[in-house]
């Protein structure tokens, strides 16, 4: 039996389970490539978490996620803004390695469920994939290959992170030079994901494969790291492998057997897709309301249309995307073939766009 068994939000392509924390009812983030569950600075001090002074973190009295309590449990404090912006949703918190390392975590992404196992007395049976943890890592780093067509496979270590949504997987800067990755085409030169040291810049390609043990996942969305910032700068871990891989299987991350197990296989073609429109959206202003052109992709379908950064999206096919949230904007503009009407704001002018999309990659 689970310890802990909760429903979750699959809220644009990431995992927020429910959870109490002093008494307000808040959705955290499942992040298992963070070391230190953490709350955004700002909102805790709004409801009287105060920080330990002369550090970043702060002690909760409580923290509730289904039946599971944590007392007096120190806590990151992160600026999470930004984060909130490139999601379009308040983020108030994540939970990281330091709980989770405790269970067998069961990421149900048909069900939308996670349970949580008490680890020692975890037996898995099933005809799932299995894939083990590298030797030297605590975090869930995954033993892979990556292949480029034309060349040999790759051998790398990647993180399984269950923050990171959108890409299938994203390679640090090292990595990537190191093994020339720099010359895969087609390419785009476009900002590749937001992290707590904001925004993450470098290209974004399609490789022919990325495989864990028995499974191989074809054509998957990749960021190559293009600066050296944040988790792309590190040299113990070659990238990270996201959410859009694992969409529609059970996914087990087993901490005290040291090994993830997926099952079933994902079915046949790429799990994750890319924006077809060439936009970057991003929420701004209070409540996150506004929904702003963040970047255009060159020669995009959005660059000929004339659409620039700072326009202001206000509808799409005549919905109100303020209305609705920012994952719905994001999903509509990924239907390859497809015309969208577009409603934009830029200063006093009111502009209208048939947008045509395709495929970027």
């Amino acid at each position: 039996m689970p310890v802990v068994a909760v429903p979750f939000d699959a809220y644009g392509g990431a995992i927020y389970v429910p959870a109490v924390i002093k008494g307000d009812s808040v959705w955290l983030m499942l992040d298992t490539g963070l070391s230190r569950t953490g709350l955004d600075r700002d909102w805790a001090r709004t409801v009287g978490i105060e920080p330990v002074p002369a550090s970043s973190t702060a002690v909760v009295d409580t923290i509730r996620l289904g039946e599971l309590t944590l007392a007096n449990h120190r806590v990151a404090l992160y600026p999470l803004h930004g984060l909130s912006e490139a999601s379009g949703r308040l983020e108030v918190g994540l939970v990281g390695h330091d709980v989770l390392q405790h269970y067998a975590v069961e990421i149900d992404y048909r069900q939308r469920r996670v349970r949580l196992f008490d680890a020692a007395r975890y037996h898995y049976r099933g005809a799932g994939t299995t894939v083990r943890f590298t030797a030297d890592a605590d975090l869930p780093l995954l033993r892979a290959q990556v292949k480029v067509r034309g060349r040999r496979a790759i051998p790398a270590r990647l993180l399984l992170d269950t923050g990171a949504s959108g890409l299938c997987l994203i390679l640090t800067t090292s990595f990537a030079e190191q093994h020339g990755l720099g010359t895969v085409a087609p390419a785009i030169q476009a900002p590749i994901g937001t992290g707590l040291v904001g925004e993450l810049h470098g290209t974004i390609v399609r490789l022919q494969e990325v495989r864990l043990g028995g499974l191989t996942v074809p054509s998957p969305t990749t960021g190559l790291g293009g600066e050296y910032k944040g988790f792309l700068s590190r040299t113990d871990i070659d990238g990270v492998i996201g959410n859009s891989v694992f969409e529609g299987t059970r996914l087990i991350v087993d901490y005290v057997g040291r090994r993830a197990i997926v099952e079933p296989r994902p079915v046949d073609g790429s799990p994750c897709d890319f924006d077809m429109s060439g936009l970057r959206l991003a929420a701004r202003g209070p409540g996150l309301a506004h929904i702003m052109v963040d970047y255009v992709v060159p020669h995009s379908p959005s660059a000929e249309a004339g659409i620039a950064v700072g326009d202001e999206l206000l509808l799409i096919d005549g919905r109100g995307v303020a209305a609705g949230d920012l994952s719905d904007a994001r999903k509509a503009l990924r239907a390859d073939g497809e015309v969208r009407q577009l409603v934009l704001r830029r200063e006093a002018d009111t502009i209208r766009v048939a947008l045509k999309l395709r495929r970027l990659l």
